[in-house]
């Protein structure tokens, strides 16, 4: 095989491009920010700006002087790429031959989709990288009926956000055994019994939090090795997390963390004349999750048993 038969095909990259699945929320809580090269620096502003100066100015004196500070922060983002093997003999029996490609597209691409999703699950479930947290046991955790009160605790995540950030929190991410937990939770239902008919959504859970939003991570995974039992298990855990998403991606904004990325998702395929099929390849799929304003977020660790 030389280069040149190795052909960027623009069909199936904007299947890959085009492909979604309702449930991944990674950059509904990351949001995503196209950066012009693959890595590179931004700007973080302290809190200067909330500092109180003296503003009151004398006949014919100057006004007082003030400044703010900024640090930079670095970015790096990296290749991620799959490839599938389509062979001829399902090419040739298709309807369609591009059919089997694009259903190559899809499960690699969503492969890719899966692995961008655990990895930022991953990270806002470590205590180390969400400074402000708390961890449930025993009877504090919601699948306590009794005993626990998530209401309270979210008022708790709520207050830290607007203390380390003057705003208010405005989305709530909850694991779907999270969620489903909650919906049951006597609390809950207390809170809507009077006002609302039928299930409890996941837009009356917002009211009652009183956030705009709750983000429910259904999205799964096989954390079994290849040829091994299957072993599956949620990505978002049960967990939960209280924080500010910025509405529009910008400078000298404040939200909780952006997904940095660079250039867009393309497809490759070339032909294998010793295996006779085709290979799918996707890649050029760069990109980092950065936490950026560390007091925009709150993790409720191990919310439920």
């Amino acid at each position: 095989m030389t280069q040149s038969d190795v052909v960027v095909d623009p069909a199936l990259s904007n299947v890959s491009v085009k492909y979604s699945n309702d449930t991944f929320i990674a950059d509904m809580v990351f949001p995503v920010l196209k950066v012009a090269k693959q890595t590179g620096k931004y700007f973080v502003y302290d809190k200067s700006n909330l500092r109180v100066d003296k503003t009151l100015r004398a006949a014919g004196s100057g006004a007082n002087e003030v400044e703010h500070n900024q640090t930079t922060a670095s970015f790096i983002t990296e290749d991620h790429a799959l490839k599938e093997f389509v062979p001829d003999e399902i090419q040739d029996q298709a309807e369609a031959a591009l059919d089997p490609l694009i259903d190559a597209t899809e499960s690699v691409t969503e492969k890719l989709m899966l692995d961008r999703e655990l990895a930022l699950a991953t990270i806002l479930a470590n205590t180390a990288n969400v400074t402000s947290n708390t961890t449930l046991s025993g009877t504090s955790q919601w699948s306590d009926y009794s005993n626990s009160s998530p209401i309270a605790d979210v008022r708790t995540a709520r207050t830290s956000v607007h203390q380390n950030t003057f705003r208010k929190p405005n989305t709530l991410v909850l694991g779907k055994q999270v969620f489903d937990m909650l919906i049951e939770h006597p609390e809950i239902i207390e809170r809507v019994k009077y006002s609302q008919m039928g299930v409890i959504t996941a837009e009356i859970l917002a009211r009652v939090f009183q956030v705009e939003k709750v983000l429910v991570g259904e999205a799964g995974y096989n954390g079994a090795a290849e040829g091994q039992t299957d072993s599956l298990s949620y990505v978002w855990g049960k967990h939960a997390w209280v924080m500010y998403i910025a509405p529009q991606v910008r400078l000298k904004t404040i939200t909780f963390g952006l997904t940095f990325t660079y250039g867009l998702r393309q497809v490759k395929r070339w032909y294998e004349e010793d295996r006779e099929g085709t290979y799918v390849r996707v890649g050029k799929d760069n990109y980092q999750h950065k936490i950026v304003a560390v007091g925009a977020g709150y993790l409720i660790k191990n919310a439920i048993a």
